[in-house]
């Protein structure tokens, strides 16, 4: 059975489409997006990636941590294992006896370090300064790898605009042949309109491409509190390390906190066993109301022995911890090096379609080419010339989604391996 198609009716269709095109259209000049961001060429990665770390949330975390470090180091420097206590006792017989006995005494009480523990004390302060210099060089480089993706957003977003608008102006000089041609009576006026369809259904693709740029360069501006960007796009070169090495920013900050776990616990160990305590002062007494007062000078020690059982069971909370720390150390290490080998693989992937999407790319624009020029001299209708346009647009777009995938999976895998540029 075939089906008749009347042409009123897909010159309504066609009518439609153009108008809510237009409508769309209508709606993005009476509501402009955002401007984008100014280009300087004076910018780099490396100010720009400093940008983030000033602007960056974490930031705030480092004076603490230089203070934590200093504070341990200066606790490490004294011989007191806590706050002195100042110590009064009385003693009186007026509430039972009333013989006239009284003694007081007044004292301060020292909590003294045992042997080695001034030590361990001044390697945990040691310890902090580590963590503190491992937390910024980490800091450092998960905001570089974040910067990276911002950046190759924008240049994906900017060279999608550039194909939006090469195929616009395909399309808008595809437009103007069939308006040539309906005015020389070659074509229908159902080719002029279905021309104009595609134009505008372009013109809305170019309008996406645009929002998608401005949407990038305002993630890259959040990120680094800057109005400018870099001029140039982002290129690395591959790192030439095969395996994720130990000084790795995150596997350091890791390790930093390994050593801290560790003096955490003999931390514990020291708290929980208890320090000597040395009372220095003076006692006064008599022993009727007849007697004269004598003075003395009055010293103490006390010193905690035993418990190895209850100091284990109060120091196994901060073992676990440590153990933790220990596991996503290597944990962390297992998924840095699972990831550089899968940029690795995907890189070599992407190297090997290049070459027959740029053959793909050649190819599908010659034919576009062929197919216009035919289609200008009467020799294609419009419907033979419309394929071949949207497969050099599609060519085209694979071509430099595979190109920016490849800039991309350098970063991805200089970045796993924790190469800064």
């Amino acid at each position: 059975m075939t089906v008749h198609i009347r042409p009123t009716s897909a010159l309504l269709a066609l009518c439609c489409l153009l108008m809510q095109a237009a409508f769309v259209q209508a709606q993005h000049e009476q509501h402009p997006d955002h401007t984008l961001l100014e280009q300087s060429a004076a910018l780099g990665f490396a100010e720009v990636v400093q940008a983030a770390l000033h602007n960056a949330p974490r930031a705030l975390e480092a004076p603490v941590r230089v203070r934590q470090a200093e504070a341990w180091r200066d606790a490490g420097a004294s011989w007191l294992a806590g706050r002195p206590l100042l110590v009064y006792n009385l003693y009186d017989d007026r509430a039972l006896d009333h013989n006239g006995q009284k003694e007081s005494e007044w004292g301060l009480q020292l909590p003294l370090r045992r042997p080695g523990e001034l030590g361990a004390m001044r390697r945990q302060g040691e310890q902090y300064t580590q963590q503190s210099e491992a937390w910024q060089q980490s800091l450092l480089w998960q905001l570089s790898g974040e910067l990276r993706l911002r950046l190759a957003g924008i240049e994906a977003a900017e060279l999608g605009l550039h194909l939006e608008e090469e195929a616009t102006a395909a399309a808008q000089e595809l437009l103007d042949i069939t308006r040539r041609l309906f005015d020389a009576g070659a074509v229908a006026r159902l080719d002029v309109l279905q021309a104009e369809s595609v134009l505008l259904t372009q013109q809305r693709e170019l309008l996406d491409a645009e929002a998608a740029l401005v949407d990038a360069e305002r993630e890259y501006a959040v990120l680094t509190g800057l109005t400018q960007r870099p001029a140039k796009p982002h290129r690395e070169t591959l790192s030439p390390l095969v395996d994720v090495p130990d000084d790795h920013p995150w596997l350091r900050l890791l390790q930093a906190d390994v050593a801290v776990a560790e003096g955490n616990v003999r931390q514990n160990e020291i708290s929980n066993k208890g320090s000597p305590q040395l009372t220095v002062g003076t006692r006064r007494e008599r022993g009727n109301g007849l007697t004269p007062y004598t003075d003395a000078l009055a010293l103490s020690l006390s010193v905690p022995f035993g418990g190895k059982s209850y100091v284990s069971a109060q120091t196994s909370a901060a073992r676990l911890q440590q153990v933790d720390v220990e596991v996503q150390l290597h944990a962390a290490r297992r998924e840095l090096q699972r990831l550089v080998h899968e940029a690795e693989h995907a890189l070599f992937v992407t190297r090997e379609s290049l070459p027959l999407a740029q053959q793909q790319a050649l190819l599908g624009e010659e034919r576009h080419t062929m197919a216009r020029a035919a289609f200008a001299a009467g020799e294609l209708t419009l419907q033979q010339v419309l394929p071949a346009m949207q497969e050099a647009v599609r060519a085209r777009r694979e071509l430099e989604a595979l190109q920016l995938q490849e800039q991309r999976l350098i970063t991805d895998y200089n970045q796993y391996l924790g190469v800064l540029p």
